[in-house]
């Protein structure tokens, strides 16, 4: 006895097999690395200006994978303060500084470990998450000091955080510099400053 299969559900067939084929041979986008303002606080101290900040954190897949692996990630936040000097010249720049924290991850004892350069300061944590939210915050930073700012003048305050790629090992940083997935990069934000 012989069976016949009608032949729109041989076309189905053929039609769920061709679009299955598809979807495992196309290329998965790679998740792009995002650095983004979280929240800012500049107040004005007796000494100056402090500034508090948190970025969030979307680390690539590579780095990812390359931080899992135990290379540790360094995070650099480059601060500016400037005087504008209006449309015919470049703003006069009062400060340009980076901070410098750097993230672990210690395999065998499963915890990260950020490593504010600055201060010193080390921290560890279990979270992953929690870790990122520390990696990627300045708190209590002196930007300048109140007696060189005018009283009648204004600044601005411009700040960005980026991965420091210069500081991955020789072999991953060649990689890094030329791809995508490792472009850490946040825009800058800028906020007035009175004098």
């Amino acid at each position: 006895m012989k069976v016949s299969i009608p032949r729109t559900d041989l076309a189905r067939r053929g039609l769920l097999k061709a679009l299955l084929l598809l979807t495992m041979l196309a290329p998965t986008a790679p998740v792009q690395a995002a650095l983004s303002l979280a929240g800012a606080d500049i107040r004005n101290d007796d000494g100056g200006i402090v500034l508090n900040a948190r970025f969030d954190v979307a680390l690539s897949r590579e780095a990812e994978e390359a931080l899992q692996s135990g290379v540790p990630l360094r995070l650099e936040m480059q601060l500016r303060v400037t005087r504008p000097r209006g449309w015919w010249w470049w703003d006069a720049e009062l400060v340009d500084e980076a901070v410098h924290t750097e993230l672990r991850y210690h395999a065998l004892s499963r915890r990260y470990v950020v490593l504010h350069e600055a201060t010193g300061e080390r921290r560890t944590f279990f979270r992953r998450d929690a870790a990122l939210n520390a990696w990627a915050s300045i708190a209590g930073h002196q930007v300048i000091a109140r007696d060189r700012l005018d009283t009648d003048t204004r600044y601005q305050l411009h700040l960005r955080a980026r991965l420091d790629a210069s500081s991955l090992p020789y072999p991953l940083r060649t990689v890094a510099l030329v791809s995508p997935e490792w472009r850490l990069t946040s825009e800058w934000y800028e906020w007035p400053l009175d004098g």
